[in-house]
């Protein structure tokens, strides 16, 4: 099988875990392709290796959840696949310690519908992308060493199972692990709705030198400079633009969001230890 590792990772946590995943591959003696969908300035080089994904692939694909949903980045990847495909995925996703919400469900249900049925997957608990302000957000420390010796085995079942006369398949059914009132009210909010709810971005002129920074950096490519950061509809709510400005020139006030965060997270009550499907 030709591997493929495709992810999206404004805060590196999903990418950690690509890159465990490539590492053990290796070993394995495969040559995995990594693709890093956040990268807006290869755009073409993403195009060019969908191109290259053929009927004897596997794609370990991975997003961060952001609003319930995994990230458009990663979606749209999938939408772009053949639709004649005859491989197999193994979708993966990274969580703050709030909730996982539909995202692996809604991966799955694609790749399957693209002929990439699921032959493996992981939810993994993360280190909350909005709260690296304080000093203990949810997540911390994770993915730690367990969870990363945890994705390897997990990869290496995956490759004894394509070696396998008859491949099995994860049903989709079991990625749907959310209660079905929570997963109708997840289903009901979109990243731009959440966009509104989220604190929202003020440019400080009198820090802001008009470098290119932020745009460059915006894992959706969503940030002009007119002359100042302009932020467009395609932003993904992951605030890299405020996280690693140079000049400190984006902010939001993020002061409640500690609370809130850690208040929603007990309410949906899930599991933090990390998930496999196989």
């Amino acid at each position: 099988m030709n591997a493929f590792v495709i992810y999206c990772s404004p805060a590196g946590s999903t990418q950690h875990v690509a890159e465990v995943i490539g590492k053990t591959l290796t070993e394995l003696g495969q040559a995995p392709v990594m693709i890093d969908l956040c990268d807006t300035k290869n755009a073409a080089a993403v195009k060019t290796r969908i191109k290259e994904i053929r009927q004897d692939s596997v794609l370990f694909i991975g997003s961060p959840v952001y609003a319930f949903h995994a990230v458009p980045p990663v979606m749209e990847f999938i939408e772009r696949l053949p639709g004649n495909g005859h491989g197999y995925s193994v979708p993966f996703v990274t969580w703050g310690a709030v909730t996982s919400g539909i995202a692996l469900h809604e991966m799955g249900t694609l790749l399957y519908k693209k002929g990439f049925p699921v032959i493996g997957a992981a939810k993994i608990a993360a280190v909350h992308s909005l709260m690296w302000q304080f000093s203990h957000p949810l997540g911390e420390g994770r993915p730690d060493a367990a969870d990363d010796h945890k994705v390897a085995e997990m990869v290496k079942k995956v490759a004894a199972k394509l070696k396998a006369q008859s491949v099995s398949t994860v049903p989709l059914a079991e990625l749907n692990y959310q209660p079905e009132d929570v997963y109708n009210s997840m289903a009901k909010l979109s990243i731009k709705a959440a966009r509104q709810m989220l604190p929202q971005r003020q440019v400080l002129k009198d820090a802001c030198i008009k470098c290119p920074v932020c745009s460059e950096i915006c894992p959706a490519g969503a940030i002009t400079l007119d002359p100042y950061p302009c932020f467009g509809e395609t932003c993904i709510l992951c605030y890299n633009c405020m996280r690693l400005c140079p000049e400190k020139a984006i902010a939001a006030e993020f002061s409640p969001m500690e609370a809130w965060l850690k208040e929603k997270a007990g309410e949906f009550g899930e599991d933090t230890q990390l998930k496999i499907f196989l």
